[in-house]
């Protein structure tokens, strides 16, 4: 870096006569400012949070009548895992509860489809965590109940913190092809690139093998070619025999 010095910008600043030349640089001081600029990381302290979504495997056996049930539980993000502002919010309300995610769905299946399955949800601190919404879906369309997937999926769009994803229609869509219910797995098909989500083969998969066991195969060839205009990656594409 070229720097220089002027004999007229010379000042004495010590008694003994000591004199300190003023140095300029040719250098931008606002690069100076850019290169001294301090680089923040914000981390959230639950990303790591593993022990949330393991599945614990629950057995029940009645010796007397020969019965037994085999569960799988899921504890998901609870109160001391939503961000603060949240959890002060739910802190000394005694309706809200801090329930698991299989909690959740255990208390909703036992619901009708017709009852107040939004009251119930609203009570669950679990709302206020995004990332249970997934596993939340997964759990419930798992069991097959699509009258209460329904319901719960169209809470959850209601929910301020919610964010449209693939996976979630994606399962949706499964289950609306699983029950024969054509249009509105394709409905749901639209819905998602309202919401900017992209269609991924998993999707074309379920809506080619729902159009197929409804014999429109025009509908089966029209997203088939849909998806090749799309350039989704068919390596994991697997066709359902129809």
């Amino acid at each position: 870096m070229a720097t220089f010095q002027e004999p007229h910008l010379f000042k004495p600043k010590h008694p003994n006569n000591f004199i300190e030349p003023y140095f300029f640089s040719t250098k931008s001081p606002i690069s100076n400012l850019n290169n001294s600029r301090k680089t923040f990381v914000i981390r959230c302290k639950n990303a790591k949070n593993e022990e949330a979504w393991k599945e614990k495997k629950l057995g029940f056996v009645d010796y007397d009548t020969g019965r037994h049930n085999v569960s799988v539980h899921i504890s998901g993000f609870r109160k001391a895992d939503i961000p603060q502002r949240y959890r002060l919010r739910v802190e000394g309300n005694r309706f809200q509860k801090d329930w698991t995610i299989s909690e959740v769905v255990h208390k909703v299946l036992e619901l009708n489809h017709w009852e107040d399955i939004e009251g119930l949800l609203n009570r669950w601190v679990g709302r206020f965590s995004r990332k249970n919404f997934p596993v939340l879906i997964r759990e419930i369309t798992q069991m097959g109940s699509i009258e209460h997937s329904i319901h719960v999926f169209r809470w959850m769009k209601n929910q301020k913190n919610y964010c449209a994803r693939n996976d979630i229609y994606n399962m949706m869509i499964r289950l609306h092809a699983r029950h024969n219910r054509t249009d509105q797995a394709r409905g749901l098909f639209f819905e998602m690139q309202e919401w900017r989500c992209k269609p991924d083969a998993e999707t074309y998969n379920a809506l080619i093998h729902v159009h197929g066991r409804a014999g429109q195969w025009r509908w089966a060839m029209n997203i088939m070619e849909d998806m090749l205009r799309a350039a989704v990656c068919i390596c994991t594409f697997l066709p359902y025999q129809c």
